[in-house]
Protein backbone atom coordinates (compact mmCIF):
# COMPACT_ATOMS: atom_id res chain seq x y z
CA UNK A 1 0.00 0.00 0.00
CA UNK A 2 2.35 2.57 0.99
CA UNK A 3 4.50 2.32 -2.67
CA UNK A 4 1.45 3.32 -4.77
CA UNK A 5 1.94 7.09 -4.41
CA UNK A 6 5.43 6.65 -5.46
CA UNK A 7 3.84 3.87 -8.52
CA UNK A 8 1.65 6.23 -9.63
CA UNK A 9 3.78 9.23 -9.86
CA UNK A 10 6.53 7.48 -11.48
CA UNK A 11 8.68 7.24 -8.35
CA UNK A 12 10.14 4.12 -8.35
CA UNK A 13 11.34 4.27 -11.79
CA UNK A 14 12.53 8.34 -11.42
CA UNK A 15 15.88 6.17 -10.54
CA UNK A 16 16.44 4.31 -13.60
CA UNK A 17 18.88 6.03 -16.50
CA UNK A 18 16.39 4.23 -19.11
CA UNK A 19 15.14 8.46 -19.29
CA UNK A 20 15.74 11.44 -18.26
CA UNK A 21 13.50 13.67 -15.62
CA UNK A 22 13.82 17.14 -14.31
CA UNK A 23 14.79 17.77 -11.35
CA UNK A 24 15.08 20.36 -8.38
CA UNK A 25 17.93 20.51 -6.07
CA UNK A 26 17.33 22.16 -2.69
CA UNK A 27 19.68 23.74 -0.67
CA UNK A 28 18.72 22.94 3.22
CA UNK A 29 19.20 26.00 5.69
CA UNK A 30 17.42 29.16 4.46
CA UNK A 31 15.20 26.92 2.20
CA UNK A 32 13.78 23.98 3.49
CA UNK A 33 14.98 24.66 7.15
CA UNK A 34 15.03 27.78 8.78
CA UNK A 35 18.34 29.41 8.88
CA UNK A 36 20.21 28.14 12.25
CA UNK A 37 22.70 31.04 12.63
CA UNK A 38 25.86 31.52 11.79
CA UNK A 39 27.50 28.51 12.84
CA UNK A 40 24.71 26.77 10.68
CA UNK A 41 22.96 23.26 12.57
CA UNK A 42 25.06 21.32 15.15
CA UNK A 43 21.90 19.19 16.52
CA UNK A 44 18.79 17.60 15.43
CA UNK A 45 16.87 19.86 17.43
CA UNK A 46 18.21 23.06 14.81
CA UNK A 47 15.89 21.57 12.25
CA UNK A 48 12.66 23.39 12.21
CA UNK A 49 11.03 23.48 8.88
CA UNK A 50 10.03 26.54 6.98
CA UNK A 51 6.55 26.71 6.41
CA UNK A 52 5.23 24.78 3.36
CA UNK A 53 8.92 23.30 3.17
CA UNK A 54 7.54 19.74 3.27
CA UNK A 55 4.62 20.31 1.03
CA UNK A 56 6.84 21.48 -1.70
CA UNK A 57 9.20 18.70 -1.69
CA UNK A 58 6.06 16.85 -1.96
CA UNK A 59 4.42 18.55 -4.41
CA UNK A 60 7.54 18.55 -6.60
CA UNK A 61 7.91 14.65 -6.49
CA UNK A 62 4.26 13.43 -7.03
CA UNK A 63 4.78 16.03 -10.26
CA UNK A 64 7.57 13.20 -11.39
CA UNK A 65 10.35 15.73 -10.57
CA UNK A 66 13.80 14.09 -8.80
CA UNK A 67 14.03 16.42 -5.57
CA UNK A 68 17.79 16.34 -4.01
CA UNK A 69 19.22 18.18 -1.19
CA UNK A 70 22.49 20.01 -2.14
CA UNK A 71 24.44 21.29 1.34
CA UNK A 72 27.31 23.11 2.76
CA UNK A 73 28.17 21.07 6.12
CA UNK A 74 31.79 22.84 6.90
CA UNK A 75 30.42 22.14 10.47
CA UNK A 76 32.22 18.94 9.99
CA UNK A 77 35.14 20.13 9.56
CA UNK A 78 35.33 23.09 11.72
CA UNK A 79 35.48 19.87 14.64
CA UNK A 80 31.82 20.95 15.04
CA UNK A 81 29.97 17.91 14.46
CA UNK A 82 30.95 14.63 13.20
CA UNK A 83 29.93 12.85 9.98
CA UNK A 84 27.67 10.58 12.53
CA UNK A 85 25.97 13.77 14.11
CA UNK A 86 25.40 15.05 10.38
CA UNK A 87 23.87 12.01 9.52
CA UNK A 88 21.73 12.49 12.82
CA UNK A 89 20.92 15.98 11.54
CA UNK A 90 20.14 15.53 7.83
CA UNK A 91 17.33 12.31 9.44
CA UNK A 92 15.63 14.72 11.21
CA UNK A 93 15.43 16.96 8.21
CA UNK A 94 13.87 13.99 6.22
CA UNK A 95 11.61 12.88 9.19
CA UNK A 96 9.93 16.16 8.86
CA UNK A 97 9.76 16.48 5.31
CA UNK A 98 7.96 13.20 5.65
CA UNK A 99 5.74 14.40 8.41
CA UNK A 100 4.19 16.75 5.25
CA UNK A 101 4.94 14.09 2.64
CA UNK A 102 7.76 14.89 1.11
CA UNK A 103 10.68 12.66 0.21
CA UNK A 104 14.02 13.61 -1.12
CA UNK A 105 15.75 11.33 -3.57
CA UNK A 106 19.50 11.92 -2.63
CA UNK A 107 20.98 14.22 -0.41
CA UNK A 108 24.81 15.37 -1.05
CA UNK A 109 27.00 17.41 1.48
CA UNK A 110 30.31 18.66 1.28
CA UNK A 111 31.95 18.58 4.57
CA UNK A 112 34.54 20.52 3.69
CA UNK A 113 35.83 24.23 4.69
CA UNK A 114 39.39 26.33 3.18
CA UNK A 115 39.97 27.77 6.72
CA UNK A 116 41.76 26.62 9.22
CA UNK A 117 42.02 28.43 13.13
CA UNK A 118 39.28 26.63 14.61
CA UNK A 119 39.49 24.41 17.72
CA UNK A 120 39.29 20.66 17.56
CA UNK A 121 39.43 21.25 13.76
CA UNK A 122 39.58 18.05 10.91
CA UNK A 123 42.85 18.86 8.75
CA UNK A 124 42.14 16.38 6.04
CA UNK A 125 38.84 18.30 5.44
CA UNK A 126 40.14 21.76 5.50
CA UNK A 127 40.55 21.65 1.68
CA UNK A 128 39.42 23.97 -1.27
CA UNK A 129 37.39 21.66 -3.16
CA UNK A 130 35.00 21.97 -5.84
CA UNK A 131 31.87 20.20 -4.13
CA UNK A 132 31.37 23.17 -1.62
CA UNK A 133 28.89 25.71 -3.11
CA UNK A 134 29.53 27.96 -5.60
CA UNK A 135 31.48 24.19 -6.65
CA UNK A 136 28.93 22.61 -8.94
CA UNK A 137 30.91 18.83 -8.01
CA UNK A 138 27.60 17.67 -6.04
CA UNK A 139 25.66 18.69 -8.80
CA UNK A 140 27.28 16.92 -10.92
CA UNK A 141 27.72 13.81 -8.90
CA UNK A 142 23.43 13.62 -8.28
CA UNK A 143 23.31 14.28 -12.43
CA UNK A 144 25.51 10.67 -12.52
CA UNK A 145 23.58 8.81 -9.89
CA UNK A 146 20.10 9.96 -11.07
CA UNK A 147 18.51 10.17 -14.48
CA UNK A 148 18.92 13.94 -14.33
CA UNK A 149 18.07 16.40 -17.77
CA UNK A 150 20.07 19.49 -16.71
CA UNK A 151 17.99 21.56 -19.44
CA UNK A 152 14.73 21.07 -17.38
CA UNK A 153 16.06 21.50 -14.12
CA UNK A 154 16.17 24.11 -11.17
CA UNK A 155 18.05 24.49 -8.01
CA UNK A 156 16.27 27.03 -5.20
CA UNK A 157 18.49 28.46 -3.28
CA UNK A 158 18.48 31.48 -0.32
CA UNK A 159 22.45 32.07 -1.08
CA UNK A 160 24.55 33.37 -3.88
CA UNK A 161 26.52 30.18 -3.64
CA UNK A 162 23.55 28.39 -4.62
CA UNK A 163 22.53 30.70 -7.38
CA UNK A 164 26.93 30.46 -8.72
CA UNK A 165 26.76 26.27 -8.25
CA UNK A 166 23.25 25.92 -10.10
CA UNK A 167 24.99 28.40 -12.78
CA UNK A 168 28.08 25.90 -13.02
CA UNK A 169 26.44 23.35 -12.99
CA UNK A 170 23.88 24.29 -16.18
CA UNK A 171 20.26 24.77 -14.25
CA UNK A 172 18.19 27.45 -13.21
CA UNK A 173 18.84 29.37 -10.42
CA UNK A 174 15.47 30.45 -8.56
CA UNK A 175 16.05 32.53 -4.91
CA UNK A 176 13.99 32.42 -1.70
CA UNK A 177 13.66 35.49 0.59
CA UNK A 178 13.98 33.43 3.66
CA UNK A 179 17.16 32.57 4.90
CA UNK A 180 20.02 35.13 3.34
CA UNK A 181 17.61 36.16 0.90
CA UNK A 182 20.61 36.04 -1.91
CA UNK A 183 21.71 39.50 0.15
CA UNK A 184 24.85 37.97 0.68
CA UNK A 185 27.18 39.21 -2.18
CA UNK A 186 30.37 39.78 0.24
CA UNK A 187 30.32 36.24 0.76
CA UNK A 188 30.75 35.54 -2.42
CA UNK A 189 34.21 34.16 -3.49
CA UNK A 190 35.47 37.08 -5.23
CA UNK A 191 32.85 39.69 -3.96
CA UNK A 192 30.00 41.54 -5.18
CA UNK A 193 31.24 42.34 -8.51
CA UNK A 194 31.62 38.24 -9.43
CA UNK A 195 28.45 37.31 -7.52
CA UNK A 196 25.56 36.09 -10.03
CA UNK A 197 21.46 37.07 -10.06
CA UNK A 198 18.96 34.76 -9.60
CA UNK A 199 17.08 33.86 -12.44
CA UNK A 200 13.61 34.88 -10.44
CA UNK A 201 13.18 35.69 -6.73
CA UNK A 202 10.44 34.28 -4.87
CA UNK A 203 8.78 34.29 -1.51
CA UNK A 204 9.68 31.21 -0.07
CA UNK A 205 10.12 27.78 -1.00
CA UNK A 206 6.89 27.17 -2.05
CA UNK A 207 6.33 29.98 -4.30
CA UNK A 208 9.28 28.83 -6.09
CA UNK A 209 8.16 25.19 -5.95
CA UNK A 210 4.56 26.20 -7.53
CA UNK A 211 6.35 28.36 -10.15
CA UNK A 212 8.84 25.49 -11.46
CA UNK A 213 5.97 23.00 -11.76
CA UNK A 214 3.20 25.66 -13.36
CA UNK A 215 5.67 27.74 -15.56
CA UNK A 216 5.25 25.54 -19.08
CA UNK A 217 1.28 26.34 -18.61
CA UNK A 218 1.87 30.19 -18.30
CA UNK A 219 3.84 30.50 -20.75
CA UNK A 220 1.95 28.79 -22.72
CA UNK A 221 -0.29 31.31 -24.91
CA UNK A 222 3.01 33.31 -25.87
CA UNK A 223 4.39 30.66 -27.06
CA UNK A 224 1.08 30.03 -28.93
CA UNK A 225 0.81 33.43 -30.08
CA UNK A 226 4.65 33.71 -31.16
CA UNK A 227 4.31 30.73 -33.31
CA UNK A 228 6.69 30.56 -36.20
CA UNK A 229 6.47 34.04 -37.29
CA UNK A 230 9.71 35.61 -38.62
CA UNK A 231 12.60 35.64 -36.30
CA UNK A 232 14.29 37.73 -34.65
CA UNK A 233 11.02 38.43 -33.05
CA UNK A 234 10.54 40.84 -30.21
CA UNK A 235 7.87 40.64 -27.47
CA UNK A 236 6.82 42.79 -24.37
CA UNK A 237 6.07 42.13 -21.23
CA UNK A 238 4.44 44.81 -19.43
CA UNK A 239 2.39 45.82 -16.33
CA UNK A 240 2.39 47.04 -12.76
CA UNK A 241 4.67 47.05 -10.14
CA UNK A 242 4.40 43.08 -8.57
CA UNK A 243 1.87 42.10 -10.95
CA UNK A 244 3.84 38.95 -11.93
CA UNK A 245 5.86 40.03 -15.24
CA UNK A 246 8.91 38.63 -14.40
CA UNK A 247 7.56 35.46 -13.99
CA UNK A 248 5.76 35.49 -17.19
CA UNK A 249 8.69 37.11 -18.75
CA UNK A 250 10.97 34.34 -17.48
CA UNK A 251 8.39 31.14 -18.23
CA UNK A 252 8.33 32.69 -21.47
CA UNK A 253 11.93 32.40 -21.54
CA UNK A 254 12.65 28.97 -20.06
CA UNK A 255 9.81 27.42 -22.57
CA UNK A 256 11.32 28.64 -25.47
CA UNK A 257 14.90 26.84 -24.47
CA UNK A 258 13.47 24.05 -24.02
CA UNK A 259 11.99 23.86 -27.20
CA UNK A 260 15.31 24.81 -28.90
CA UNK A 261 14.80 28.76 -29.10
CA UNK A 262 17.51 30.88 -28.14
CA UNK A 263 15.68 33.67 -26.58
CA UNK A 264 17.28 37.07 -25.33
CA UNK A 265 15.86 38.29 -21.90
CA UNK A 266 16.16 41.97 -21.73
CA UNK A 267 15.11 43.69 -17.80
CA UNK A 268 13.90 47.20 -18.75
CA UNK A 269 14.58 47.66 -14.39
CA UNK A 270 18.48 47.59 -15.32
CA UNK A 271 17.77 51.18 -16.33
CA UNK A 272 15.93 52.52 -14.55
CA UNK A 273 17.16 55.81 -12.14
CA UNK A 274 19.04 54.78 -8.68
CA UNK A 275 16.80 56.40 -5.93
CA UNK A 276 19.22 59.25 -4.92
CA UNK A 277 18.61 60.86 -8.29
CA UNK A 278 15.00 61.24 -8.56
CA UNK A 279 13.62 64.68 -7.67
CA UNK A 280 10.63 64.42 -5.36
CA UNK A 281 7.85 65.93 -7.88
CA UNK A 282 9.34 62.96 -11.14
CA UNK A 283 7.25 60.97 -12.68
CA UNK A 284 7.29 57.12 -13.25
CA UNK A 285 8.19 57.53 -17.12
CA UNK A 286 11.41 59.94 -16.23
CA UNK A 287 11.83 57.27 -12.94
CA UNK A 288 11.88 54.44 -15.61
CA UNK A 289 13.88 56.42 -17.98
CA UNK A 290 11.23 55.92 -20.96
CA UNK A 291 13.20 58.27 -23.28
CA UNK A 292 16.09 55.81 -23.68
CA UNK A 293 13.66 52.77 -24.73
CA UNK A 294 13.36 53.63 -28.53
CA UNK A 295 16.90 53.85 -29.16
CA UNK A 296 17.48 50.50 -27.36
CA UNK A 297 15.08 48.80 -29.13
CA UNK A 298 15.78 49.91 -32.12
CA UNK A 299 19.71 49.03 -31.46
CA UNK A 300 18.15 45.67 -30.61
CA UNK A 301 16.28 45.24 -34.21
CA UNK A 302 19.07 46.34 -35.68
CA UNK A 303 21.16 43.63 -33.95
CA UNK A 304 23.25 45.87 -31.80
CA UNK A 305 24.53 44.93 -28.20
CA UNK A 306 23.06 47.35 -25.63
CA UNK A 307 24.49 47.77 -22.56
CA UNK A 308 22.55 49.10 -18.95
CA UNK A 309 24.21 50.98 -16.58
CA UNK A 310 22.23 48.34 -14.26
CA UNK A 311 20.40 48.66 -10.72
CA UNK A 312 20.45 47.19 -7.71
CA UNK A 313 16.29 46.97 -6.93
CA UNK A 314 17.33 45.95 -3.09
CA UNK A 315 19.64 48.71 -2.41
CA UNK A 316 17.83 51.26 -5.44
CA UNK A 317 21.37 52.47 -6.35
CA UNK A 318 23.02 51.65 -9.73
CA UNK A 319 24.90 48.19 -9.93
CA UNK A 320 27.84 46.98 -12.26
CA UNK A 321 26.25 47.34 -15.86
CA UNK A 322 24.45 44.60 -17.83
CA UNK A 323 25.09 44.26 -21.83
CA UNK A 324 22.68 42.61 -23.95
CA UNK A 325 23.59 41.10 -27.20
CA UNK A 326 20.68 40.10 -29.69
CA UNK A 327 23.33 38.51 -32.46
CA UNK A 328 21.70 35.04 -32.84
CA UNK A 329 19.01 35.30 -30.61
CA UNK A 330 15.32 34.17 -32.25
CA UNK A 331 12.94 35.78 -29.54
CA UNK A 332 13.90 38.98 -27.99
CA UNK A 333 11.60 38.95 -24.50
CA UNK A 334 11.39 42.80 -22.58
CA UNK A 335 10.83 42.47 -18.74
CA UNK A 336 9.49 45.87 -17.67
CA UNK A 337 6.48 48.39 -16.39
CA UNK A 338 6.80 50.39 -19.76
CA UNK A 339 7.73 47.62 -21.61
CA UNK A 340 4.68 48.42 -24.51
CA UNK A 341 5.09 52.33 -24.34
CA UNK A 342 3.37 53.69 -26.58
CA UNK A 343 7.21 55.08 -27.81
CA UNK A 344 7.96 51.46 -29.14
CA UNK A 345 5.03 49.70 -29.53
CA UNK A 346 5.48 49.84 -33.23
CA UNK A 347 9.06 48.26 -32.95
CA UNK A 348 7.05 45.59 -30.85
CA UNK A 349 6.06 42.14 -32.63
CA UNK A 350 3.83 40.99 -29.81
CA UNK A 351 2.84 42.46 -26.11
CA UNK A 352 1.08 41.11 -22.82
CA UNK A 353 -0.14 43.12 -20.63
CA UNK A 354 0.26 41.54 -16.81
CA UNK A 355 -2.59 42.08 -14.43
CA UNK A 356 -3.00 41.22 -10.77
CA UNK A 357 -5.97 41.90 -8.54
CA UNK A 358 -4.78 45.27 -5.86
CA UNK A 359 -5.36 42.91 -3.46
CA UNK A 360 -3.06 40.31 -4.92
CA UNK A 361 -0.71 42.97 -6.28
CA UNK A 362 -0.47 44.93 -2.60
CA UNK A 363 0.12 41.23 -0.71
CA UNK A 364 3.41 40.90 -2.78
CA UNK A 365 4.44 44.69 -2.99
CA UNK A 366 4.49 44.94 1.34
CA UNK A 367 6.59 41.48 1.33
CA UNK A 368 8.47 42.51 -1.33
CA UNK A 369 9.72 45.88 0.06
CA UNK A 370 9.71 44.21 3.86
CA UNK A 371 13.02 42.13 2.22
CA UNK A 372 14.14 45.54 0.99
CA UNK A 373 14.33 46.80 4.75
CA UNK A 374 11.55 49.28 4.64
CA UNK A 375 9.34 49.76 7.77
CA UNK A 376 5.20 49.50 7.15
CA UNK A 377 4.90 53.45 7.37
CA UNK A 378 7.32 53.82 4.53
CA UNK A 379 5.64 50.82 2.55
CA UNK A 380 2.07 52.56 2.43
CA UNK A 381 3.70 55.93 1.68
CA UNK A 382 5.52 53.74 -1.44
CA UNK A 383 2.48 52.29 -2.20
CA UNK A 384 0.13 55.60 -2.12
CA UNK A 385 2.99 56.78 -4.60
CA UNK A 386 2.75 54.34 -6.87
CA UNK A 387 -0.73 54.59 -6.98
CA UNK A 388 -0.43 58.40 -8.15
CA UNK A 389 2.62 58.91 -10.34
CA UNK A 390 2.99 55.17 -11.93
CA UNK A 391 -0.47 53.39 -12.49
CA UNK A 392 -2.55 55.50 -15.04
CA UNK A 393 0.22 55.42 -17.13
CA UNK A 394 1.20 51.73 -16.91
CA UNK A 395 -2.40 50.83 -17.25
CA UNK A 396 -2.85 53.18 -21.01
CA UNK A 397 -0.61 50.32 -22.32
CA UNK A 398 -3.46 47.46 -21.96
CA UNK A 399 -5.22 48.58 -25.03
CA UNK A 400 -2.27 48.41 -27.39
CA UNK A 401 -1.36 44.98 -26.42
CA UNK A 402 -2.10 41.31 -27.96
CA UNK A 403 -3.11 39.94 -24.51
CA UNK A 404 -3.73 39.97 -21.44
CA UNK A 405 -1.96 37.32 -19.22
CA UNK A 406 -3.24 36.75 -15.09
CA UNK A 407 -0.40 34.37 -13.62
CA UNK A 408 -0.75 33.06 -9.61
CA UNK A 409 2.97 33.49 -8.88
CA UNK A 410 4.94 36.95 -8.76
CA UNK A 411 8.50 37.13 -8.90
CA UNK A 412 11.42 39.46 -9.04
Amino acid sequence: MTATPDLACGGVAAPSRNGLRPAIFFDVDGVLNEEPGPRGALKPDDVRLIAGAGAAVADAHRAGFLTVAITNRPQVARGEISFDDLAAILGRLEALLAEQGGVLDRIFSCPHHPDGGFPGEVAALKIRCDCRKPGALLFRRAMEELPIDPARSVAIGDSLRDIGAARSAGVWAYGVRTGYGCRDPERYPGGAMAAPEPDLMFDDVADAVRFALSYQSLAAPLVTAIGARRRPHLVSICGRSRSGKSAVAHALVRALTEAGENPLLVRLDEWVQPAAERQPDQGAEVRNRVDRLPAILAALRRGEAVTAPGYDAVKRVQRKPVTYDPIGRSVIVLDGVFAAHPSIRPLVDLAAFIEASETVQRRRFATLYRWKGFDDTAIADLWRARMTDEWSAVDAQRERCNMTVTPTTAAS
